[in-house]
């Protein structure tokens, strides 16, 4: 078979210190396809605004190497700057006269710019023949189009080039947030992921999803619209290799435990809210009260979050703002902590959940459908707006000698993650069947 493959995306995050959770979809998909499964004809697809093409293959392996080196996906904890200076940091006792929130940061997009890669011109302005060859040499043949990031669906011109082919598209949606809740969303965003909605109802004979929820959600808002909706596959996401090898990893030494929460920072993580929980924790524990270490870039609308990271003195000494983390010092942060606290209004699945329940680092999360899902029986479930439940349920897993949280613990014993590898063989297996 045909697999046209849009790395779009992907061929652009050179840039980026850190994967969001569709860039890690993306890569995935891409090294998985085009390394392990040499059984498949890849054409490897690039959208412009001037022209859609073809890249060598060769190119596209390249491109994938240095994004894992960009990403620093293989290498150890121990040789990741940023997540030495947390452990440095952590290991400190809490420095009460602290008159803002200690923040630690990867290099910045510019610098990871001018370390990046220069596609050759010459592959740039062949590709658009490149593709019109491989397409005619596809006809009369098995052909897919797989597309597994959001990327450029609310252009729906770009994908006019699959009208008058036998190519069958897939594409990979990975929420409804911005239609479900767009006061959490950039500006735009709600009318933005419509069309988007739109784009794969006209051309898709198949749309991969990252859970059942994200299902229901898809053909709810299809339905509504009135629009057509493809046949659906729900196949959850798998974890990266340090998930999965706790043994590996180098969790840090501190002076008072920590709690973790992670994600961009953004309205629907709901950590204004978090961070009221933890202005009581600190008037009813005192001193006593542990860290809470946010992992994640700043993303929109984050204002009043950022406020009280640069201006409360009150909490500052007992928060840690950390972005930039290569993938073992996030594994190695996550099995260091006491608890994961996801208080989110709305998520497509939760992968922070699942890594951490996979590294046996138990989880309190707001009771929400993509959590339940996720983590079912083996996470504590909360209301993202219970205040007292939250307080008790946090403060039971730092009393010393907590049965609440030994019991959780044990609990995640029994947890069971797919991997990449096994996520993307099953899509493989759901996109076969369109023959």
């Amino acid at each position: 078979m045909r697999v046209f493959l849009d790395v779009t995306r992907i061929a652009t995050r050179i840039i980026r210190a850190t994967p969001t959770g569709i860039d890690r979809v993306e890569l995935n998909y891409a090294c998985e396809i085009l390394r392990n499964h040499p059984e498949l004809h890849v054409i490897s697809i690039i959208t412009t605004p001037w022209f859609t093409g073809a890249l060598p293959t060769s190119l596209v392996k390249d491109v994938l190497n240095r994004v894992e080196r960009a990403w620093r996906l293989f290498e150890p904890a121990t040789s990741d700057p940023v997540y030495a200076a947390v452990c440095q940091h952590l290991a400190k006792p809490v420095d009460f006269s602290a008159p803002k929130t200690r923040r630690f940061e990867g290099a910045s997009n510019i610098e990871l710019f001018r370390e990046g890669m220069i596609y050759p011109l010459r592959d740039l302005t062949r590709s658009a023949a490149r593709l019109k060859r491989r397409i005619q040499a596809a006809e009369n043949k098995p052909a897919i189009y797989l597309h597994t990031s959001h990327t450029q669906l609310e252009k729906p011109q770009r994908f006019h080039w699959l009208q008058g082919t036998n190519i069958k598209p897939v594409f990979f949606i990975h929420d409804t947030i911005p239609i479900e809740l767009p006061e959490f969303c950039s500006e735009g965003a709600a009318d933005k992921h419509m069309t988007r909605m739109r784009t794969v109802s006209e051309h898709a004979k198949l749309l991969l999803v990252n859970s059942q929820y994200t299902a229901g959600s898809v053909k709810s808002h299809l339905s509504s619209a009135g629009i057509a909706t493809p046949e659906i596959a729900p196949i959850p996401l798998g974890v990266d290799h340090w998930f999965a090898d706790r043994a590996s990893l180098h969790p840090p030494l501190t002076a008072k435990p920590y709690a973790l929460c992670v994600g961009t920072i953004e309205p629907r993580k709901n950590l204004p809210f978090l961070l009221a929980v933890w202005r009581r924790l600190v008037e009813e524990m005192g001193e006593n009260t542990p860290r809470l270490v946010i992992v994640g870039r700043r993303g929109w609308e984050n204002e009043n979050v950022i406020d009280i990271f640069e201006r409360s003195s009150f909490l500052a000494p007992y928060l840690v703002e950390v972005s930039g983390l290569s993938d073992a010092g996030m594994a190695s942060l996550m099995a260091g902590a006491c608890v994961l606290l996801a208080p989110s209004f709305s998520e497509g699945f939760g992968l922070p959940v699942a890594e951490c329940l996979s590294l046996g680092v138990p989880v309190i999360a707001s009771d929400i459908p993509a959590h339940r899902e996720v983590a079912g029986e083996y996470a504590t479930l909360i209301d993202p707006l219970d205040g007292p439940n939250w307080l008790r349920a946090i403060k039971s897993y730092f009393e010393t000698g907590s049965n609440e949280r030994k019991n959780a613990v044990e609990k995640t014993v029994s947890f069971r993650p797919i991997t990449w590898k096994n996520h993307v063989d099953a899509a493989l297996k759901a996109i076969l069947k369109l023959g």
